[in-house]
């Protein structure tokens, strides 16, 4: 399997050393790097780990990565990292084996955990407006940590309520099937991705990674979450900026607008107005 690995960056020199440093022991045959115009010195870390950088005005994420798998007409498969990810061959090797053992997989991704030890959500069911208004009203925090994880671990309630399934964040070693994975770190069929046109260029920044699953999953392709391979993120987990959860609230009207119900999107738009 011929392997394309793809990175977007954006002021990201800090953290490029991070992804790109961990690609060299990877069985990878390109690496691409798309730069959005940053200010700093991203394209010049770039440039000491690969001669294949990319630089474009700030098009957002998904725009990006379909300018570079443009150039990679051979690749069986593309492998999506954030610049401050990382993960180790084994990991690695996990994700290829499973999209080679199930023909029909479209994309695959690992775990994810942050430096202090913890998981973040890393795939999930469809999006709810319901959940998205809890969480914009920090509704969950207010639910004991102990609880959360009873709710979470509890299969007839998540039966009922799929968005329990955000709660579950505790590392498990099974493949499962799954509505959506996170971009941070995915590896993508190159033929499932060309088949659908790869990301939705309407998208900035946020959820153009859930619109990617789900037109996947209806064009017959299937999503899945690798329970034996596991990245390292960086990402903070402290609140969102201000900026975040604008460009975040965007990308998740953007989502319903297409996705949506004519109640979801009025939702989406309200929620997105909404000065938290």
């Amino acid at each position: 399997m011929r392997i394309a690995a793809i990175i977007v960056a954006y002021n990201s020199s800090r953290d490029l050393p991070y992804s790109l440093g961990c690609l060299g022991a990877l069985p990878i045959d390109t690496v691409v790097v798309v730069d959005n115009s940053s200010t700093d010195d991203s394209v010049e870390v770039a440039r000491r780990y690969t001669p294949h950088v990319m630089s474009l005005p700030n098009v957002g994420f998904g725009k990006a990565i379909n300018a570079a798998a443009g150039t990679l007409p051979d690749a069986d498969a593309y492998f999506l990292l954030n610049p401050d990810c990382q993960l180790d061959a084994t990991a690695f090797a996990a994700l290829v084996t499973a999209l080679e053992t199930d023909p029909r997989a479209g994309v695959v991704a690992p775990l994810m955990r942050y430096p202090d030890g913890k998981y973040g959500v890393s795939s999930g069911s469809d999006p709810s407006m319901a959940k998205e208004w809890l969480a914009a009203l920090r509704v969950d925090e207010m639910v004991p940590a102990g609880v959360r994880r009873s709710l979470a671990r509890s299969a007839f309630l998540r039966s009922k309520i799929r968005m329990l399934d955000y709660l579950d964040k505790e590392p498990t070693a099974e493949t499962r099937q799954v509505d959506w994975v996170s971009g941070f770190c995915m590896l993508a069929r190159a033929e499932a991705f060309r088949q659908i046109g790869g990301f939705d260029p309407g998208f900035f920044l946020y959820f153009e990674d859930v619109d990617l699953c789900k037109r996947l999953r209806e064009a017959g392709w299937g999503v899945a979450s690798v329970g034996a391979a596991v990245a390292e993120h960086k990402e903070s987990t402290s609140t969102a900026a201000v900026g975040k959860n604008r460009l975040y609230r965007e990308g998740m009207a953007a989502y319903f607008d297409r996705h949506g119900s004519r109640r979801q999107q009025q939702l989406a738009t309200a929620l997105r107005r909404f000065p938290v």
